[in-house]
């Protein structure tokens, strides 16, 4: 059997390829995010340079040595595997890749309607997994898992996703620029699916037939089939949104979200709070609550009440050593720092500040940690969506 490794080769699986577990801000470019019944607590990830495996303790190891760039990914009901599209180089397209071990080890099964094509979507049928979607220059449809293509048409507005329905294979909707459309014909025709014409940037459609939906605007939305009737789950995203979305395999609340800055973002009651995936499992009500206790005894007589900082509302405030005590709520930098900076400086202290004094002679790594649970429980989803290395696309 040929397997894929820069052209059509074979591709040998050695326990060189797993590599140890990186933080997710060192990842490549992601594409796309998906979850497997298998995996519960751990979903992939398609990106610039392959395929990764995260986890919710914020890490992520590559999956295989492939390393193309994965614009596109769905993983088929009932384990029949992943499937991928992209392209090895900007010229060379993959068509349709498929693997059914977990993504170590890739398949070319098909080339899509027009010879190799670069998938930017794939959709899978839930009730009927061979029936694939595919979406490149034109909305493609295979009804045998992916090996043969036929061009259905253009898409009703400039496409950003796509799901298809739980009950039936031949609804389909459409995150587009003109709103989230909806299909009964399998993509030959469109009609508005939300109340609002605003652009959608992300649709999700699960098992048990919960649609989800990120439009511009309004923010998270959702509706069950057949009926639709649709409920804002959450509005206040301030100026970020959605990309992709996946439901955790083994808990229909939690919800990993790619955001529009790249970031990883999770959360554990079905999109109304969020927070980055960096650091989730400490954002628990006890360690907010106890990282409220150390700050209000240690950090508050500097950096204020609820972190507003030292002279809310006076940017340009100093003092004797050039510095106040800065906010750490959404108003200053505190966001544009890793968790591990954070903790690191509570610890360590500042070089350029010595009024931050090192505090590990007085708190624990642990009571740091909770201090920085507390810290993000005051940030809102575009500081959270916004944190470490991706402030500076931010703030453009």
């Amino acid at each position: 059997m040929k397997y894929f490794l820069g052209a059509i080769a074979v591709l040998f699986m050695s326990t060189s390829v797993m590599a140890q577990p990186a933080p997710l801000e060192e990842l490549p470019h992601i594409h796309a995010i998906a979850t497997s019944k298998s995996l519960p607590g751990r979903f992939y990830l398609a990106t610039h340079e392959g395929l990764f495996l995260a986890s919710d303790d914020g890490t992520a190891e590559r999956v295989s040595a492939v390393k193309s760039d994965f614009m596109s990914m769905t993983v088929l009901p009932g384990g029949k595997g992943l499937l991928a599209g992209g392209h090895e180089t900007p010229e060379k397209n993959l068509g349709v890749m498929k693997s059914v071990d977990g993504g170590m080890m890739w398949e070319k099964i098909g080339d899509g309607a027009d010879g190799p094509t670069d998938f930017h979507v794939l959709a899978a049928s839930i009730g009927n997994p061979d029936r694939i979607y595919g979406f490149a220059r034109e909305l493609q449809v295979s009804n045998d898992g992916g090996a043969t293509w036929a061009v259905v048409g253009p898409p009703p507005s400039e496409l950003f996703g796509l799901a298809v329905s739980s009950q039936n294979p031949d609804v389909l909707y459409a995150a587009t620029r003109g709103g989230l459309m909806r299909s009964d014909d399998g993509g030959q025709n469109w009609k508005l699916a939300a109340p609002a014409d605003n652009p959608a940037t992300m649709v999700h459609v699960s098992d048990s037939g919960k649609v989800r939906a990120f439009v511009y605007g309004v923010g998270l939305v959702e509706a069950r089939e057949p009926d639709l009737n649709w409920k804002t789950v959450n509005g206040n995203f301030n100026d970020r949104y959605l990309w992709d979305m996946a439901v955790d395999s083994s808990d229909a609340n939690r919800l990993y979200a790619l955001a529009d800055t790249g970031a990883l973002m999770t959360s554990p009651d079905g999109g109304i709070n969020w927070t980055g995936l960096e650091g989730s499992k400490l954002q628990t009500s006890d360690n907010i609550a106890a990282g409220k206790v150390i700050y209000e005894d240690n950090c508050q007589a500097c950096h204020g009440v609820d972190g507003v900082g030292e002279k809310p509302g006076e940017p340009e405030a100093r003092d004797e050593y050039g510095f106040v005590a800065p906010a750490l709520n959404n108003d200053a930098h505190g966001w544009h720092h890793t968790d591990r900076q954070l903790v690191e400086t509570i610890l360590e202290g500042s070089a350029r500040n010595e009024r931050m004094i090192a505090w590990k002679e007085f708190l624990a790594a642990d009571d740091a940690r909770q201090v920085v649970a507390y810290m993000k429980s005051l940030w809102n989803f575009r500081s959270l969506a916004c944190q470490g290395p991706k402030h500076m696309a931010c703030m453009r």
